[in-house]
């Protein structure tokens, strides 16, 4: 039987088109479909960037005060303040950080500790309660660094004392605790306000002054701001010598006196800064003439003390205003009284409080560092310029920045501080620590050698804490902070 072989069947094709050939869109359906492909691509790269460039901001637990972070503890002064370790790469240890977060903003308040900063606790959470005074109204993060003792809250160039002790407390405060804040509590990195006090308060305004783009506002009381002359360089040598033993820091801080590191610590020479920038001033002190309850608590010998430094330091502080006002800075000058004590700053820290909260809502962070383009899409070399001509504008129109004059006493003092006169006074005020007394620095109460937290909470906290909402009560006493209670005693650098 025989069999034909047959071929299989050849498929049709259409009109035009062979089967070798490829199918072919229409121009119209090409278009369509390379828009397609190239907004995916879009969306997908614009995805990735989110995720790679997301702010820890945005993934930070923001508010909650009544929330302990991670490796805190909470502190026995209550008011939800924790007690964080924070690493210092730059010093190769932890500091102890005291931390009220906000209600819900992205704001933070610096408060910086005195001469005899102890090591354990700030003395604003046990010789003023700023908790009380910035309470939950205030909705903004406080950050008490603990330590610092004669520190200055610089960087120092040389070891510190016997023990050689690295001292990098700028590095710290402006380049390694912003990252915590702003990770474990929310805290933006250019929304913030930092506060000094006699010996800090020079520091606080020089921190501002090179850090714009972080702090706002700063508030200084009770300062000592011309230091970049002998009687400052003296000063600062006697005080750590006789606090800390830091017989060498007169040249390990800053390198010998009259160096440019020097000149660039000065707060005085400094001022141009804040006011090209917009940040805000707020500056003030005491009287020198103590209130009786600063002299119920205070033996004779530290009354004088707490007298004179206080009376150098309003000398210091009016030639500081006289300063910030021919350099075109924004300044608000408070009226105050009293001696160099805690009960003074207590209350100072309550008067500069809405100043504060004011500048941080309503100004624009400082952004001279920010690249700003033109329609064309291309920088515009003039751009920093005018952000920050826009930033100086909005803290001159501020609410908080109502300069109806300095208050009596200011104007008065700088009535009388004529221009023939103002380089012998700042000759003699600069930098009182050339005499401060082991006082320095120190509550009432530790002067006296006991220890009172209430002691110097001003009347205005009193009227802060019944207004307070009833929600810190949900936060526990306890379990206290297993840190020891603020002493007294000056506990030298380790």
């Amino acid at each position: 039987m025989s069999h034909s072989h047959r071929e299989p069947p050849v498929p049709s094709t259409p009109a035009g088109q062979t089967p070798e050939s490829p199918r072919r869109f229409s121009p119209r359906r090409r278009i369509l479909t390379g828009i397609s492909v190239v907004a995916i691509l879009t969306l997908g790269l614009f995805g990735a960037s989110t995720l790679l460039n997301s702010s820890n901001t945005a993934n930070a637990l923001r508010g909650h005060p009544e929330v302990l972070r991670k490796g805190c503890t909470w502190d026995s002064s209550g008011n939800f303040v924790q007690n964080c370790k924070v690493w210092s790469e730059s010093q190769q240890r932890e500091v102890i950080v005291q931390i009220r977060a906000s209600s819900g903003s992205d704001s933070g308040v610096y408060l910086l500790d005195g001469m005899r900063a102890s090591e354990s606790r700030s003395a604003w959470t046990t010789d003023v309660q700023a908790a009380k005074v910035y309470d939950a109204k205030a909705d903004t993060t406080l950050v008490m660094p603990v330590g610092g003792a004669s520190s200055f809250y610089t960087d120092w160039d040389g070891g510190a004392g016997d023990k050689n002790t690295v001292i990098k407390q700028e590095t710290f405060l402006t380049a390694e605790l912003p990252g915590y804040l702003e990770r474990e509590f929310g805290v933006a990195r250019n929304n913030n306000a930092i506060i000094g006090l006699s010996m800090s308060g020079g520091p606080a305004v020089t921190l501002a002054e090179r850090h714009p783009e972080q702090f706002k506002v700063v508030q200084a009381m009770s300062g000592y701001y011309q230091t970049d002359n002998p009687v400052g360089a003296l000063g600062v040598m006697a005080t750590q010598t006789m606090v800390s033993n830091y017989v060498n820091g007169v040249v390990n801080m800053w390198g010998a006196p009259g160096s440019t590191r020097w000149t660039d610590n000065d707060p005085s020479k400094n001022l141009t800064q804040l006011a090209d920038n917009g940040q805000v001033l707020i500056i003030s002190s005491g009287n020198g003439f103590l209130t009786p309850s600063e002299m119920a608590k205070l033996s004779p010998q530290d009354q004088l003390s707490a007298m004179a430094l206080e009376i150098l330091s309003a000398v210091s502080t009016v030639l500081m205003q006289l300063q910030a006002k021919q350099a075109g800075v924004s300044v608000i000058s408070l009226p105050n009284y009293g001696g160099h004590t805690w009960e003074n700053w207590g209350r100072a820290l309550g008067d500069g409080k809405d100043h504060v909260l004011t500048t941080l809502r309503n100004n624009p962070p400082v952004t001279a560092k920010t690249t700003v383009v033109s329609a064309s899409g291309s920088p515009d070399p003039e751009g920093p310029a005018k952000v920050t001509l826009a930033a100086k504008k909005a803290a001159e129109e501020s609410p908080a920045l109502d300069l109806s004059g300095l208050s009596a006493r200011g104007s008065s003092a700088s009535e009388s501080a004529s221009e023939s006169a103002s380089s012998s006074a700042e000759s003699s005020a600069v930098e009182s620590s050339a005499t401060e007394s082991p006082s320095a620095g120190l509550a009432p109460s530790a002067v006296s050698g006991s220890e009172s937290v209430d002691a110097s909470v001003p009347e205005s906290v009193t009227s802060a804490e019944s207004s307070a909402p009833s929600a810190p009560r949900l936060a526990p006493k306890g379990p206290a902070s297993s840190a020891p209670a603020s002493s007294s005693t000056p506990v030298p650098s380790r």
